[in-house]
Parts: structure tokens; sequence; C-alpha cells
């Protein structure tokens, strides 16, 4: 009778073990696929961030004046 209680609790344990091993791996998953996702978002803010640098630079430049026109003024 003693082993019979003993192997139901331990059968019981092992389910509530196997139960949340089984959470526990479905978050590893999901946490995996979130990861994927900001990898992808974070390539592309900083490929976005690279051009508006560029394009910032480009309008905030000074226009090239060539050497002709620096005679001139002086």
């Amino acid at each position: 009778m003693f082993q019979a209680v003993t192997g139901g609790v331990i059968a019981l344990l092992l389910s509530v073990i196997a139960y949340f091993l089984n959470l526990l791996i479905q978050d590893f998953r999901q946490l995996n696929k979130e990861l994927s996702k900001l990898k992808e978002l974070f390539i592309r803010l900083e490929a976005e961030q690279a051009l508006l640098k560029t394009v910032m630079q480009q309008t905030r430049s000074p226009p090239r004046r060539s050497a002709s026109r620096k005679d001139e003024s002086v």
C-alpha cells in the first residue's frame, strides 16, 4: 500500500515538473521569435539612421565655390 501511494506521489510530481518544463520551452520559443523580430527591427533602424545622417550632412554642408569665384570675392 505504501509503495502505491509513493508511486502515485512521484507520478504526480513528475507530471507537474513536465507541465512546467513544457511552459518553459514555450516561453523560450516565444522569446526566440521576439528576439529575431528585434534584430530585424534594429537592422532597419540602423539603416534608416545612416540614411538620415547622410541626408542631413548633405543639406547642412555649405555649397562649394569654385576657385574662380573665390578670387572674385577677394
